[in-house]
């Protein structure tokens, strides 16, 4: 017996609740290619789930959007994921709003993953990609993904992404 669910359970949550200390706390706002950067997020999670949640505080920009959002208490990426995949159940597929541009085939070499907590990791480390199948600690696997995935943290990674732009298909 395998340990996760069918994948037709699959739940996803996008965090974008930050401080946003490196950039802005507009972040998951900010325009990329006409959209809010955690649009191009939530377009590729669309190819995987319908049941996508915002996890966000309650002073984010994104309170009065009207996607199905989770209050968190700002206490940490780390504490918060927690919280949420606790509140949705599993499986739940976690990614950060500011991973714009992340290849299908990342997401499904994650899907792959069996282990209670599996972590997506590139050539530059983790990148705040997650599958939460459960809740056992002890029972974690990284997927190594071979591609990029741009991580937008700095200013020049925000260039970078609005460079991209060029180069992406909108339909």
């Amino acid at each position: 017996m395998t340990l996760r669910k069918s994948l037709s359970n699959l739940k996803a949550v996008i965090m974008a609740g930050g401080k946003g200390t490196r950039i802005s706390p507009f972040k998951p706002i900010l325009d990329l290619c006409g959209y809010p950067m955690f649009y191009w997020v939530y377009k590729t999670l669309l190819n995987f789930t319908s049941e996508i949640y915002l996890a966000i505080t309650s002073s984010s920009p994104l309170i009065f959007s009207d996607f199905k959002k989770i209050i968190t208490e700002g206490k940490g990426y780390e504490f918060d994921v927690v919280s949420v995949v606790k509140m949705v159940g599993f499986p739940t597929l976690v990614v950060p709003s500011d991973t714009p541009f992340i290849p299908s085939e990342a997401i499904l070499s994650l899907l792959s993953c069996e282990k209670s907590i599996c972590s997506l990791v590139t050539k530059d480390g983790f990148v705040g990609i997650s599958l939460w199948n459960g809740l056992d600690f002890k029972d974690y696997e990284n997927v190594y993904f071979e591609g990029e995935i741009l991580n937008v943290n700095t200013f020049n990674d925000y260039i970078k992404a609005k460079n991209l732009c060029k180069e992406i298909d909108y339909s």
